[in-house]
């Protein structure tokens, strides 16, 4: 009986126990599922992978697999390797995934593709800035040359075929290490290098010729096709999401991957050869430019812009020579008889550039364009089916921009803009078309003839225009442009735009015309007190001029490193406090910099050496966070509101920061001369943070943290 019951008991036992595996087996599954798959994936170098000296990860192929691994729930495993190592790890199924791998019909039969590609790169033959004996203008200067390519690359057989095609016979050297130290051969194991050209400082090498381009993708080994029915998956939903997606890490990581930016020998070669830059630019268009009629020279944030600009490059000095025009077709004019290199401001079209034979720059100065209507109509005026708009004569750049954006509007042609003003008075006219800067210039007379500003919703880009085949000047050109940091032309646009605002005798003697009448008719002897009066007022008016000048620019500008100023900053911190209030959707944070050792700088070397100091280190600010406004916010303190590209991309940027003080520190000898500032960054958050200030004072607690932790380690 007791062995029954023993029995029945162990019976019982296994019964539950197999319930039990059974029940617990289906989580056990929805966890490992939950888990994902580890990939195995190979990490080359920079900019397809980087690592900062914190050990922080990014990188256009790194944050791509980010994004995959958000959607298909992978984990990763790193092996790090050169391209043509993991390559080969990848054939043999050593890793399971490697980025950045063009596509050929040989590979096809080692590897599996993606079906749709993460990207397209261009392939580049670069020599040494100093080799003379292989130049662009002659292919057979190729032959008989020695040519390095990554060992397994699509360059190799770009290359054959474009050799094969022209008829040059050259050695092929191929590399298994990276590209960075496959460059230092340069000159010694071979004399060209075949390479894209995010790889390429155009400090030491040079483009001859381009090979072509190719779409890149993501390679699977051939032992994981499941893998590769995932990432096609993936793949569509991230272009789904953002078909743009690819285009904006490419922006991001490969476009501008050498932040230094220097000349190439054929730009500095011109430039030897060339002299001075002839800049043509239209006269009385302040805020942009105009001749100071004191000194007979550019005044404006032109001036401002090529003062910059003539200092941007670390491998060259350019002399710029402004020669005013009237209006803006008057220097195209004088541009086509070769008066002048290129003219400022210009505002085309790719087709209408092309009929004058001219081409536009990059954009240097962006502006909000505005309609001047009559106040009465102000609220009405957008849904109004006939305007007619009045345009200055020989204001080419207004022309064209309403033939883009408003070629309905009937145009009618005046003298100048107080003319055109008057029409819209008079009701001959609608409205006229202004820049948001240089609508202060003629305030006084819309206050007068009650007129208005309505907000056209249309921005306008102001250009370098230059003659058609000027290729080396474009390209100088246009290298500035990408690098004067946007903080700079906006400081002096804001400056500028109240700075051509003036009170002169006339204007009192209109304001008060009746009452000086009513004195002349009641008594002579207090016309001519009177007159005395005003005499002296108007000397002391034009004694205040000046006073009036710095004081507008100081309100807004420091005047030790040209940036804004606390004030500036903190009426830039209001209006961001009232987008957030209105509820409106922003990515920011605030950044705090603070530049060590000033007291002691001072001190020791005195306060000129303190100022070069300070200029020193917002300087480097400026050029890491180049498309952020920058504030000066104490003596030695700065402040940067990230945006934007600079937000995302806020981490490589402090790194950025490091790396150049490193840099700079190494090579400088003097203590001022030297750049270390402690940083403290916050982003905002409006769980943490009831208001702006709270988010400042985040940034400024880490800033000191970080203060200390520098301190700690001298």
């Amino acid at each position: 009986m007791g062995k029954k019951k023993g029995l029945l008991k162990a019976a019982v036992l296994f019964v539950l126990a197999v319930f039990i595996a059974g029940f617990a087996a289906p989580f056990n599954v929805k966890a490992e599922e939950k888990k994902g798959k580890t990939v195995r994936v190979g990490v080359h170098e920079a900019p397809f992978f980087i690592t900062d000296k914190y050990g922080r990860k990014s990188g256009y192929s790194y944050e791509y697999l980010r994004k995959i691994a958000a959607y298909a729930g992978w984990t990763y495993e790193y092996i790090e390797g050169s391209w043509s190592e993991l390559l080969e790890k990848l054939k043999k199924g050593e890793i399971d995934l490697m980025s950045d791998v063009s596509l050929s019909e040989e590979r096809k039969k080692d590897m599996l593709f993606s079906s749709l590609p993460m990207g397209t790169e261009a392939y580049y033959i670069y020599v040494a800035d100093s080799n003379q004996d292989i130049t662009s203008k002659n292919l057979s200067s190729l032959n008989g040359k020695r040519i390095g390519v990554g060992r397994g690359s699509i360059q190799k057989d770009m290359f054959v075929d474009w050799a094969a095609s022209r008829g040059i016979s050259a050695e092929i050297i191929e590399m298994s290490c990276s590209v960075s130290e496959a460059l230092n051969y340069l000159g010694t194991k071979y004399d060209a290098f075949i390479t894209m050209d995010v790889y390429a400082s155009n400090e030491k090498l040079v483009p001859v010729f381009k090979l072509g381009s190719s779409p890149f993708y993501f390679a699977v080994t051939k032992s994981r096709p499941d893998l590769l029915e995932e990432l096609d998956n993936v793949l569509n939903m991230i272009q789904d999401e953002n078909k743009y997606y690819d285009q904006q890490l490419h922006d991001k990581y490969l476009k501008n991957a050498e932040t230094k930016k220097y000349l190439n020998s054929r730009e500095k070669e011109w430039l030897a050869g060339h002299g001075k830059i002839r800049v043509g630019y239209q006269d009385n268009y302040l805020a942009f430019c105009a001749k100071d009629p004191a000194t007979g020279k550019l005044t404006g944030a032109l001036k401002d812009y090529l003062d910059y600009a003539a200092l941007v490059f670390e491998n060259a000095h350019i002399e710029f020579e402004p020669v005013a025009y009237p209006t803006a077709s008057e220097a195209i004019e004088a541009m086509k008889r070769g008066e002048v290199d290129c003219v400022f401001p210009a505002n085309l079209t790719d087709y209408d550039a092309e009929q004058l034979g001219i081409l536009m720059s990059p954009a240097l100065m962006t502006t909000e364009m505005n309609a001047v209507v009559r106040a009465s109509e102000q609220k009405e005026f957008l849904r109004k089916d006939k305007i007619v708009v009045a345009v200055n004569e020989g204001n080419t750049n207004y022309d064209m921009f309403l033939a883009d954006h408003y070629p309905k509007w009937e145009r009618t042609y005046f003298k100048n803009t107080p003319a055109g003003l008057e029409a819209i008075a008079d009701g001959k006219a609608d409205c006229v078309i202004i820049s948001s800067y240089r609508f202060s210039n003629i305030s006084k007379q819309c206050e007068k003839l009650h007129l208005a500003t309505v907000y056209t919703g249309v921005n306008m880009d102001y250009c370098f225009a230059v003659s058609e085949g000027d290729t080396i000047l474009y390209s100088i050109l246009s290298k500035a442009i990408g690098v004067v940091p946007e903080g700079i032309v906006h400081s002096a646009l804001t400056y500028y735009s109240t700075e051509d605002v003036k009170t002169s005798f006339g204007d009192i003697i209109k304001d008060n015309l009746f009452i000086i009448l009513t004195v002349i008719a009641v008594i002579l002897f207090i016309i001519v007190l009177l007159l005395l009066h005003n005499i002296r007022a108007n000397k002391t008016i034009l004694e205040k001029e000046d006073q009036v000048k710095d004081l507008n620019r100081k309100a807004n500008v420091d005047q030790l490193t040209q940036v804004r100023n606390k004030s500036a900053y903190n009426e830039y911190i209001k209006k961001l406090q009232d987008q957030l209030d209105r509820d409106d959707v922003i990515d920011f944070a605030i950044c705090i910099f603070d530049c060590n050792d000033v007291k002691s700088i001072n001190e020791q070397y005195g306060h000129d050496n303190g100022d070069i100091y300070i200029k020193n280190a917002c300087l480097l600010i400026c050029k890491v966070f180049a498309h952020s406004p920058v504030f000066r916010i104490g003596n030695d303190k700065f402040a940067v509101i990230l945006m934007n590209n600079d937000f995302t991309g806020r981490e490589e940027l402090i790194a950025l920061l490091g790396k150049k003080q490193e840099e700079r520190n190494a090579v400088v000898k003097s203590a001022w001369e030297r750049v270390n500032v402690a940083y403290g960054i916050a982003v905002y958050d409006h769980e943490l943070d009831d208001e702006l200030l709270d988010t400042a004072a985040r940034a400024e607690k880490s800033m000191h943290d970080n203060k200390r932790k520098m301190k700690s380690r001298k």
